[in-house]
């Protein structure tokens, strides 16, 4: 140590040269005058340099010199900077520039002590590039809800002039949202996901997957959440072409049936008027021989006619102009407590024991309820004939209502005749039926059919043959069409 600095007294063995930073001592030339042993040994030439020569190789002071500026107001600084070390790699340090008071107040010396953090910092721009470059939206959000970071996705997505909060940003509003999940994870410090719609900085909706998890917490509570969203705009609108690819796939088999049975349709309004034409003959007979009991027998042949050609053309023209869905609000268990009221008087007039199992508590829908009603309606009315046609002392249907996972189920299950292979493969085909002639036109399952896809559902059947058979129609709320939009098919 220079003779000059013997007044500083430094504890050298027990303290400067041991402490496990670079420390070095700065006169007001800004020449070192000392360096403890970790500092030799990082810059070895350190005697009889400037520091701005040491540490940058310049001719000059550096500007905003913190050393000079803390000769000038004794206040102590803590600054980063960067510095290229002999191998030519850059070295990153946190370095702190304290004044060495004598006894009469002045400031002969400053004191810089710098710490390398060059691998944190190499650590920290590692995951900032992994964070700029993960393929999904990312935002850390503090408890006002501004969006205190974001990646590279983020910002290109939904940054916008003006705005600081991740409403703002993710939906143009000027309130926190519904149902958000920043605010969910804040509350309960757990993880909360959600399906959202947004709109970016072009203006386009964009759908996405969002997860806010607490990143920090402190005594009270959660003080950051950070949201991670993936884009599912794409598969969105894949789905939305899937719907109505299949909505389209329904119409074209609609029609196309409408066209193939055109010939089918004549002949059995033939038959039917062929009915009518033996009815009236029996009415005139009846007249002619002023017999009452064979006047009313002809009348009754030709009411039945006359309903069966009524029923085939108006079920015929429904099906081949589709119906309007009424979305409302229902409740599954009154619609399968109406199609179980309505049907099993009838069934119990076959010899059928026909029963009712519904789950009490199933919230209210939005649904078609008469268009559900006629999909039940057709599956009873099938097990009905299903269990008539079979041969078995004992014959039951069942009719249950259930919800499964947000999932509202309806089923029916007989133990009637059951279906074979061939038929199993041809049950939704156009105007296929198994009823005896006259007594059906196929239409049923495709009509039902039709009215469980327009609600964003599906039906399934299982049979077996001479065992009986099960239909099953589910329908996911969340796919349920909204009650403002109960659009029609046409």
């Amino acid at each position: 140590m220079r003779p000059d600095l013997d007044a500083i007294q430094w504890p050298r063995k027990a303290l400067f040269d041991h402490i496990p930073l670079d420390v070095i001592v700065i006169g007001r030339d800004l020449m070192i005058v000392e360096a403890n042993k970790k500092a030799r040994k990082t810059y070895p030439d350190w005697k009889d340099k400037k520091c701005y020569e040491l540490f940058y190789g310049r001719k000059k002071k550096c500007v905003d010199c913190a050393a000079v500026k803390t000769f000038e107001d004794g206040r102590t600084r803590v600054e980063k900077t960067e510095i290229t070390g002999d191998d030519g790699n850059t070295h990153h340090y946190t370095v702190h520039v304290s004044a060495y008071k004598d006894k009469d107040g002045k400031i002969p010396y400053v004191i810089e002590m710098a710490n390398d953090i060059t691998d944190q910092v190499n650590i920290e721009n590692e995951y900032r590039l992994l964070f700029d470059n993960v393929p999904c939206y990312i935002s850390v959000i503090d408890k006002d809800f501004k969006v205190v970071d974001s990646n590279d996705l983020f910002k290109q997505t939904f940054s916008r002039k003006g705005t600081r909060y991740c409403y703002q940003m993710y939906k143009e509003r000027e309130k926190v949202c519904d149902q958000c999940p920043a605010v969910s994870a804040f509350k309960s410090g757990e993880r909360s996901t959600s399906i959202q719609v947004g709109v970016d900085k072009a203006g386009n909706e964009t759908h996405y997957v969002v997860t806010a998890a607490p990143l920090k917490k402190n005594g009270k509570g959660v003080d950051r959440v950070i949201e991670m969203s993936l884009d599912i705009s794409q598969l969105i609108e894949l789905q939305e072409k899937l719907k109505q690819a299949e909505r389209e796939k329904v119409e074209n088999e609609r029609f196309a049936a409408v066209g193939q049975t055109v010939a089918g349709l004549a002949h059995g309004i033939k038959n039917i008027l062929m009915g009518l034409e033996g009815g009236m003959y029996v009415v005139n007979s009846g007249i002619q021989r002023s017999d009452n009991t064979l006047v009313s027998s002809g009348w009754k042949m030709l009411q039945n006619n006359i309903t069966k050609i009524s029923t085939v053309v108006k079920e015929y023209l429904q099906f081949a102009r589709g119906t309007d869905i009424k979305v409302e609000t229902a409740n599954p268990v009154t619609i399968a407590t109406d199609v179980f009221d309505l049907y099993h008087a009838l069934a119990e007039q076959s010899g059928i024991i026909m029963t009712l199992d519904v789950q009490d508590d199933i919230d209210d829908a939005r649904l078609d309820a008469e268009g559900i009603h006629t999909c039940l309606a057709n599956l009873v009315s099938n097990a009905i004939d299903a269990c008539e046609f079979s041969d078995k002392k004992k014959k039951t249907i069942g009719l249950s209502c259930f919800e499964d996972d947000g999932t509202i189920v309806f089923e029916v299950k007989d133990n009637g005749t059951g279906m074979d292979y061939e038929v199993k493969k041809k049950i939704f085909s156009n105007f296929f039926t198994t009823k005896a002639s006259g007594h059906g036109t196929g239409l049923g399952l495709l009509v039902t059919r039709r009215i469980v896809f327009e609600h964003g559902g599906k039906v399934s059947f299982e049979s077996v043959l001479r065992r009986g058979t099960a239909f099953r129609i589910e329908l996911p709320r969340h796919r349920l069409p909204g009650i403002e939009a109960s659009d029609s098919i046409d």
